[in-house]
């Protein structure tokens, strides 16, 4: 009985940590309103050079701003439209809920220069880094 229990619940902590985690950087560009269902983070954010696609295939994606679905977990306290982040996204093609979702937030000194620019997919032909 154990044993089966602590394989049940070796088997959920690994359904956490499923997906790709990829550190992007961005400049945030919109807040969650306090109507949002899920929460989302609106963001100016760098190019994704590694980026696997629904297809398995690393496509890269390009900077552009675009809305990202939050954790539940994940704290915005003191992030301000306009702000330099640093977040970590997950994707899981496979889950059934959220395939995309921001999982960390960190914000970077407000100096910090932005590269903007197209993906360059051909430099990372193996799938993205996990975390």
């Amino acid at each position: 009985m154990r044993t089966l229990l602590l394989l049940t619940l070796l088997l959920c902590l690994g359904c956490a940590d499923r997906g790709t985690v990829y550190t992007i950087r961005g400049q945030v560009i919109g807040l969650p309103s306090p109507s949002s269902n899920p929460r989302q983070l609106s963001l100016d954010h760098e190019a994704v050079d590694n980026f696997v696609n629904r297809e398995g295939k690393v496509s890269g994606m390009d900077s552009m701003g675009m809305p990202f679905p939050v954790g539940k977990r994940v704290s915005l306290d003191g992030i301000e439209v306009g702000d330099i982040v640093e977040f970590d996204l997950r994707v899981d093609w496979e889950a059934e809920d959220r395939p995309v979702e921001i999982v960390d937030v960190r914000e970077l000194p407000p100096d910090t220069q932005l590269d903007f620019r197209l993906a360059e997919p051909e430099k990372h032909q193996h799938h993205g880094s996990t975390h």
